[in-house]
């Protein structure tokens, strides 16, 4: 008997939000009072993942997950 080792999927995100901060455009005009308009700045969303695909006996999963992500095909490998 050929022993094989068991497959696994590994993947982990984490959603990374970044805001941007506002311009604030000065306006002046020779028969105005001078004043301000506020452009709010872009709010950016993204959701990173890394993902392993291989077998059990590649790598030390814990160091890849840290505390989040989930595994895959069998559930929990031997910790």
């Amino acid at each position: 008997g050929l022993m094989c080792p068991e497959p696994f999927a590994v993947t982990s995100n984490e959603t990374c939000v970044i805001k941007y901060p506002d311009t604030v455009v000065d306006i002046v005009e020779p028969d105005h009072p001078p004043y301000s308009l506020i452009y709010p700045g872009p709010t950016l969303t993204t959701f990173p993942q890394r993902t392993i695909v291989g077998s059990t006996g590649l790598l030390d999963l814990r160091s890849f997950l840290g505390s989040r992500g989930s595994l895959g095909f069998r559930g929990m490998l031997g910790a």
